[in-house]
C-alpha cells in the first residue's frame, strides 16, 4: 500500500511539472502574433552583420546518443554566411550568393547553388536561421506563436509538399529584447531533428570580405 501511494505521488508531481511546463508557453493571438512577427521582420531588415558561436545538437531517430558540435558563425548581408565548426572535428562551410564552399583536411569541393534545388533550399534555410525574419513567411509555412518567459517562439509547418518532405517542423525561438535569434530546431518525417542554439551574438560588427572566401 505505501509503494502504491508512493507511486501515486511520483506520477502526480511529474504530471505537476509537466504542466507548469507546458503553461510556460502561451500562444499568441492573431493580433500579437502580426505585432511580434512585424517586431522581428523590422529588426532583421536592419542586421547588416552578425558573428556568433553555436553549438549544434543532432538526433538521429537510430542512436541513442545524440551527436554534438560547436564552432561559430559570420553572416553579412544580403546572403554571405560562414559556419566554421571547430569540434568534434574542424571544416567550415560557406554560402556567398549561388556558391557554396565546403572546406576540410584542406581541400575545398564548390556548388552551384542555382543548379541544385536542394542544396539552393539548404542554403535559404541557413539564411534563414540568421535573419529569423526571413522564415517567416505565410506563404511556405503554417505559423504559430508563442510567448514562453523572456522569448518569443514562432512554430513553422511547411505548406509545400516537396519541401515536406525534407522537414516536418521548425522551431524559431527570439530574445524579446534584442530580437535575434537565439534557438533553432528542426525535424524531418524520419524523426531525425537538429538543434542550433546560438550564444556570444555580436551584431552588426565589421566582418573582412575575406572570411566569405575559400
Amino acid at each position: 500500500m505505501l509503494i502504491l501511494k508512493h507511486n501515486t505521488l511520483v506520477l502526480a508531481l511529474l504530471l505537476l511539472c509537466c504542466t507548469a511546463g507546458f503553461a510556460q508557453r502561451k500562444a499568441l493571438t492573431a493580433t500579437e502574433s502580426a505585432a511580434v512577427k512585424a517586431k522581428i521582420t523590422a529588426s532583421t531588415q536592419n542586421l547588416q552583420s552578425l558573428q556568433s558561436d553555436f553549438t549544434q545538437t543532432r538526433q538521429l531517430s537510430y542512436m541513442d546518443n545524440a551527436i554534438q558540435s560547436a564552432g561559430k558563425l559570420s553572416f553579412k548581408a544580403p546572403g554571405k554566411i560562414r559556419w566554421e565548426y571547430t569540434s568534434p572535428t574542424a571544416y567550415v562551410v560557406i554560402f556567398d550568393g549561388q556558391t557554396m564552399h565546403a572546406i576540410a583536411g584542406g581541400r575545398t569541393k564548390t556548388t552551384n547553388l542555382a543548379a541544385n534545388r536542394r542544396m539552393q533550399g539548404l542554403n535559404d534555410l541557413l539564411v534563414g536561421s540568421v535573419q529569423g525574419g526571413n522564415m517567416l513567411d505565410e506563404s511556405r509555412f503554417n505559423i504559430t506563436y508563442y510567448r514562453e518567459k523572456t522569448n518569443y517562439v514562432a512554430v513553422l509547418t511547411p505548406k509545400d509538399k516537396s519541401l515536406s518532405r525534407y522537414i516536418r517542423q521548425v522551431e524559431l525561438v527570439f530574445n524579446n529584447t534584442s530580437l535575434l535569434l537565439t534557438q533553432v530546431t528542426l525535424s524531418d518525417p524520419a524523426g531525425d531533428s537538429t538543434q542550433l542554439v546560438f550564444t556570444n551574438q555580436r551584431k552588426n560588427t565589421s566582418i573582412p570580405d575575406a572570411t566569405f572566401q575559400p
